[in-house]
């Protein structure tokens, strides 16, 4: 009956929410940086000035992910260095590198794991967090 379709559809609108709601608890809060692969090589790649490198195999980054609504901010603290990134899941969006070269970035949900793409020219850098 039309009526169980209408039904139905609600159903699995209020699942989506549901878990789209997980995921979003999930990946709220304040995180620390635990590691990273081939750290130099990939700074290598990117050309990233030394001072920068060393400062980087120095640190230990902070990842705060804060949301509202559509939209999701977030703000990584490296040293001295701070970034904020706002944006909305799925939209192409316009930020800088932390050296202040511009990148295009894309972020989505996978499972209960957001990934950002990001190119700076031709180089494209994949951040799973």
């Amino acid at each position: 009956s039309l009526l169980a379709g209408s039904q139905g559809r609600r159903s699995n609108l209020l699942k989506q929410k549901i878990i789209t709601s997980s995921i979003m608890a999930v990946l709220v809060g304040k995180w620390e940086y635990s590691s990273a692969e081939n750290l130099d090589g990939f700074m290598t790649a990117l050309s990233v000035p030394d001072q920068l490198k060393e400062m980087a195999r120095a640190s230990k980054p902070v990842i705060e992910v804060t949301n509202a609504g559509d939209s999701w901010t977030i703000k990584t603290t490296v040293s001295d260095k701070v970034k904020d990134t706002t944006f909305t899941i799925g939209q192409d969006f316009d930020s800088n590198a932390l050296d202040g070269r511009p990148l295009k970035c894309n972020v989505v949900l996978d499972g209960n794991k957001m990934v950002e793409t990001q190119k700076l020219g031709d180089v494209t850098i994949v951040i799973t967090r």
